[in-house]
């Protein structure tokens, strides 16, 4: 009967630890929370899919740990920073795809745009960075 307690006990605290662990986390839960809208990155190229993009990659690095923070910030940043070009050009994203509407925008315009989609493209390694240590310290794979 006493191994069955033990056990039990054992059973329990273990349980209770490893779900401690998971749910005090903060980093953790806000990566769990983001994490639909951090596997569709890349998936809409429109305004509200990138806002919700630099909100998601906002919210994880407030919370983020400091090996990272400065990726998950920079991803932000970039992130944002391409919702402003596409503001300061009066273009939405999903506009790019109209041949007739991309050719009126200005050579300043055309240039405004072109360097926050090459600041973005240029993410790679902040993106291999946090989806590592994503997979690492919570066991989330991002994709």
């Amino acid at each position: 009967m006493m191994r069955a307690v033990t056990g039990l006990i054992s059973a329990v605290v273990a349980i209770t630890v490893l779900t401690a662990c998971a749910g005090d986390d903060p980093y953790c839960t806000a990566v769990k929370d983001q994490e639909s809208t951090l596997n569709s990155l890349g998936e809409k190229r429109t305004n509200a899919a990138y806002r919700s993009y630099a909100r998601a990659f906002r919210s994880v690095a407030k919370v983020s740990p400091g090996s990272v923070k400065k990726d998950w910030t920079e991803l932000a940043e970039v992130t944002a920073s391409v919702l402003n070009a596409q503001d300061k050009a009066k273009i939405k994203l999903e506009e790019m795809t109209d041949q007739k509407k991309v050719a009126k925008l200005g050579t300043e315009q055309l240039k405004t745009l072109n360097n926050a989609y090459e600041a973005f493209n240029k993410t790679t390694p902040q993106r291999e960075a946090v989806v590592k240590n994503v997979k690492e310290e919570c066991d989330i794979s991002l994709t």
